[in-house]
């Protein structure tokens, strides 16, 4: 067997319509792994297959590919851009090692930009930046740079200019080599002609490549050295100094291009082969000990134990199919491992290479690879797969609360229990999507990220599980949370027939901020109750933190703790159990002040400077806070936080405005205590 090639998986990240896709699909093309040249407003993208991604000509779900580049075989992710499907984006920067940030070389950072930026920070993921479209009228691909580093707090540095701007656009001058690059519109861009640099262009290549110099001797001291002694850098030691500062995130190298237009996509390939890390460079990984709770490391070497997680689950009509990283060990056909969630043991029957939708059947998969398995039985999205022998957990990815909800009903009831099977089967997929019954009306409710997260979800049902249903308008998805810590203590006594029923329960609630959701902690002690009705007592404190109390809203940012229950035999079940839970919890909400919560979003918004002052009278009396007002040529871009409840709809009013010259990003920031006068109305 030939050795493995070197390895990268890295992701695609942006805001809505910068180009990601397209940037993918011309990695497709010029790698020669499609031999035709997708195209998103066309809907033939390769890595756009849903049908509502080519409709609608924007990527919902997060697609996979793998192919070969210089040697190096890069697996790759491309990501939504649109803030209703970030936990597309979260879930990827998890398993990935380096990523891509693509910019609009005319709007530079935008508000969904920092959104991607700020969730790579998290997860420490190394990036080069792509500042693409800068064929475009209004393109500035030094400002899009400096706009990055004030924005993103990043230090960008180009390690490419532009030949031209705008529609004068040529090609780019790698800094690194200092020769020109072009790319032959006879051959779609495949043929790079390489040459000299142009004498109008030569002096500010000179002050970017010592730039750029500069920047590199920050991480690599004998280049420091060698530059400090002789005043060269050989192409070498700056490109292993450039590497060694992107892999410590020092520094954020800076390409350019026109995907669409077929340039400048060459370089950002070598690119990512030279200066993205291989999944050895991380060296170990940690992870918790399951029994200890101790931090624990792990080398990321094909001869150490399996460990692997599990970050997304696509549903089928054959079982799931559940995409995990491999980070040390090997995961092979028919191998039994541990699944983490469950503490059960479970098997892999099929492993799958994917190219967006499709699959190519592989044996194994080594250290750092990306497969989709088929058979898992006990495993989704953010559970740990190991070697059931040497267990460790990892990190699962976070995902932010849902904002929105709408009403639901099959049209007919023989169609309820096909539409709870395929809400089940959607929810896990997306770990952003909610649904409850609600117990005063009998709807069902769903929950999500968005109008247009439902609405994709709506389409999906008739679509893919021919369940035809009724929707109702989106609305705010309120919560509650408390403002003090409290106990009460819920009694059952009932006597049903001849037999008698009875159940107590002491609950705990504490305020705990630092939660997104909600916890729930049995600190119940051995013998109290049987085992078995801890689960019961659990799961019914947990309904109740969904259901609300009084107002109904689910309640988070705390923590519920059992703290004690009373067992009678012949007396104490389930049912008794679930009812002094719910006691216990109503009494303990009311002690604890509970107060309301609404989703407040970050927004930004793009409008001539003609209409600045409609659309900021406008949002002054949507309750909106302006943080931070910018013009940019007469172009006014205003950022700030908006509650979600004030802004439904407002793309139409804020075209109204402006005629239909606004636009506006959204996306979620808090949860946040509505004011006082709002509280009052809902508690009326």
């Amino acid at each position: 067997m030939p050795p493995a090639l070197p390895t990268r998986n890295i992701g695609i990240i942006a805001h809505i319509d910068a180009g990601k896709t397209t940037v993918s699909e011309r990695f497709l093309y010029y790698s020669h792994k499609e031999h035709q040249m997708g195209e998103v407003d066309s809907g033939t993208a390769t890595m756009d297959w849903m049908p509502e991604e080519q409709r609608r000509g924007i990527t919902i779900t997060a697609a996979a590919t793998t192919f070969e580049w210089n040697g190096h075989r890069i697996n790759l992710i491309d990501t939504p851009g649109h803030v209703d499907f970030t936990a597309e984006v979260e879930r990827s920067l998890r398993v990935l090692d380096g990523a891509i940030g693509v910019f609009c070389g005319t709007a530079g950072v935008q508000a969904q930009s920092e959104t991607v930026w700020r969730q790579a920070d998290r997860y420490g993921v190394p990036r080069l930046a792509f500042v693409n479209k800068l064929d475009r009228v209004g393109s500035d691909f030094f400002r899009v740079v400096d706009v990055i580093r004030a924005r993103l707090r990043a230090n960008p540095v180009p390690i490419q200019i532009p030949i031209g701007r705008e529609k004068s656009f040529e090609g780019v001058v790698d800094l690194v080599t200092m020769r020109s690059v072009r790319f032959d519109p006879e051959t779609l861009g495949e043929k790079v002609i390489y040459g000299e640099i142009e004498s109008e262009l030569g002096q500010v290549a000179a002050e970017w490549k010592a730039r750029l110099v500069e920047a590199a001797c920050e991480s690599d001291d004998a280049l420091l050295e060698r530059y400090l002694a002789e005043g060269d850098a050989p192409v070498p030691m700056l490109k292993a100094a450039i590497r060694r500062g992107t892999l410590q995130r020092k520094m954020t190298p800076v390409l350019c291009g026109a995907a669409l237009r077929n340039k400048g996509i060459q370089p950002l390939l070598d690119g990512v082969c030279d200066y993205l890390p291989a999944p050895e460079d991380l060296g170990t990984i940690t992870g918790t000990h399951p029994v200890t709770g101790k931090a624990c490391e792990r080398p990321l070497r094909g001869d150490a134990p399996l460990l692997a997680l599990a970050f997304k689950t696509v549903t089928g009509p054959h079982g799931d199919l559940v995409y995990v990283r491999i980070y040390s060990g090997r995961l092979a056909e028919g191998q039994q491992v541990w699944s983490s969630r469950t503490d059960r043991k479970d098997r892999a029957q099929k492993l799958y290479s994917m190219h967006a939708n499709h699959r190519e059947k592989v044996p194994f998969g080594e250290a750092g690879a990306i497969v989709a398995v088929v058979g898992f039985k006990e495993t989704s999205t953010g559970d740990t797969v190991a070697d059931p022998s040497h267990r460790l957990l990892l990190e699962p990815p976070r995902f932010p609360e849902t904002v929105v909800s709408v009403a639901i009903e099959p049209v007919s009831t023989a169609d309820r229990e096909k539409l709870l099977q395929s809400l089940e089967k959607l929810v896990r997929e997306d770990p952003t999507l909610r649904w409850r019954a609600d117990k005063e009306t009998g709807q069902l409710v769903v929950s999500g990220m968005g109008e247009l997260h439902l609405e994709i979800v709506k389409e999906r049902l008739l679509r893919e599980f021919k369940v035809d249903a009724a929707v109702g308008s989106p609305r705010v998805a309120y919560r509650q949370t408390i403002a003090r810590r409290a106990e009460a203590a819920g009694t059952f006594e009932k006597q049903i027939g001849d037999r008698r029923l009875y159940a107590k329960v002491l609950l705990g609630l504490e305020p705990a901020p630092e939660l997104a959701g909600r916890q729930v902690v049995s600190e119940l002690k051995k013998g109290t109750v049987p085992p078995e009705l801890h689960a019961v007592i659990q799961d019914a404190v947990k309904e109740a933190l969904e259901g609300g109390g009084i107002l109904g809203f689910p309640l988070i940012q705390l923590r519920a703790r059992v703290l004690g229950a009373e067992f009678r035999p012949q007396e104490s079940n389930a049912a008794a159990y679930q009812a002094a839970s719910a006691l216990a919890f109503e009494k303990a909400l009311e002690a604890a002040e509970a107060s309301i919560l609404e989703p407040v979003m970050r927004f930004e918004i793009q409008v001539p400077d003609t209409y600045y002052g409609a659309v900021n009278t406008d949002l002054q009396r949507r309750r909106a806070a302006i943080a931070e007002v910018d013009l940019v040529d007469d172009l006014r871009i205003l950022r700030g936080l908006v509650p979600l409840g004030e802004v439904f709809g407002y793309p139409n009013t804020l075209r109204s405005l402006s005629q239909g010259r606004g636009s506006i990003s959204l996306e979620p920031h808090a949860y946040l205590p509505v004011p006082e006068d709002v509280q009052e109305r809902f508690k009326m």
